[in-house]
């Protein structure tokens, strides 16, 4: 199987692979208008090996497969004639749908590997039992003894949107003691899903205070229900963001990015890395580490003064070849975190 055709569908396996790892950081996926899209979600689940096969022999009665095969050979520098994106004859189409259909038949592993590291490090989800992916119902995803999220809406994983926040989930879903963080900003999908949040592991005589995105709210408006006993809370969220128990009548201290216009860089690829400089308040952190993150991509430095009303970030160059307009969010595990939407621009 050549170098082009693993790209297709192997690529997921690769990232699935890391997804789960410690300090895992987003990789070189697919475009969201590239075929691998298509074929993902033409199956019902990553073991669906004939709806994958059957959306690679559809790829291919149309000249698609031809075209992409030749488009992403010359992208590597390969000298392909124009005579190859025509060759409908049944040896060449046997030798082109070969390796796909090998890999359709190697898809799940990678979804096995995940599911392995996910169990690893103590995170367990009931994605795994799902039948139909595109119809998702009463997911969940669980950090032992920390929390707990349900999802209250049908979700369809088969997608670009859903694989991606899949890849990233170690960077976008945080479980704390008394703090849970969802960064909905990649995955506007979710943002506006409902859900059944749990805590576990409080040490609260009484229904705690509860911080949405900084700002106390009422928690009997959540429908909150604490058990001092096993030290569980559960509340309902109308969107996704970041979730703070606190003992009742703490004084909490938000966490702000104070810019109004948005910054924007040029890449640079003989740049390694750049920096970001946030001015806020409440950025400082005197017990957990200060995470610091643009888009899918966690900064490899972070600097935060003194006071806490600064923050500086040092990201890799290599990571925003993608130009566009990116979401900064700065988070403090157990303590908050905050967003900034389209804060920083790649151009």
């Amino acid at each position: 199987m050549t170098k082009t055709k693993t790209v297709l569908l192997g690529t997921l396996v690769l990232f699935l692979a890391l997804a789960w790892a410690p300090n895992a950081s987003a990789f070189d996926n697919p475009v969201e208008s590239d075929i691998f899209w298509d074929t993902l979600a033409a199956m019902d689940n990553p073991n669906d090996v004939d709806g994958c096969k059957a959306k690679i022999d559809e790829l291919w009665s149309t000249g698609e497969l031809n075209r992409y095969d030749v488009e992403r050979r010359r992208a590597e520098g390969q000298d392909v004639p124009d005579s190859e994106l025509y060759d409908m004859s049944e040896k060449h189409r046997v030798s082109m749908t070969s390796g796909y259909y090998n890999t359709c038949e190697n898809f799940d592993e990678g979804f096995e590997i995940m599911r392995s590291s996910m169990e690893q490090y103590g995170k367990t989800s009931n994605i795994w039992d799902m039948a139909d992916w595109h119809n998702v119902s009463g997911l969940y995803f669980q950090s032992e003894g920390e929390g707990r999220i349900d999802f209250d809406r049908t979700l369809d994983f088969m997608s670009y949107r859903f694989q991606i926040f899949m890849q990233n989930l170690p960077n976008l879903l945080t479980f704390q003691n008394g703090y849970i963080s969802l960064n909905a900003e990649m995955v506007p999908e979710l943002a506006n899903y409902g859900a059944v949040l749990t805590m576990y592991g409080l040490d609260f005589s009484e229904t705690p205070d509860i911080y949405v995105d900084g700002a106390l709210v009422d928690s009997s408006a959540l429908g909150a229900v604490y058990d001092a006993a096993t030290g569980t809370l559960t509340f309902n969220a109308s969107h996704f963001s970041s979730f703070r128990a606190v003992e009742k009548g703490s004084d909490v201290n938000a966490m702000r990015i104070k810019w109004n216009n948005k910054r924007s860089l040029k890449y640079n690829s003989r740049k390694s890395t750049f920096k970001v400089k946030v001015k806020g308040t409440g950025l400082r952190n005197s017990s957990a580490s200060t995470v610091c993150q643009l888009g899918f991509y966690s900064a490899s430095r972070v600097k935060v003064s003194r006071n806490g009303k600064k923050a500086t970030c040092t990201f890799s160059m290599s990571d925003f070849s993608s130009t566009g307009y990116y979401p900064l969010t700065i988070s403090i595990a157990g303590v908050g975190e905050v967003t900034r939407e389209n804060a920083v621009r790649i151009k």
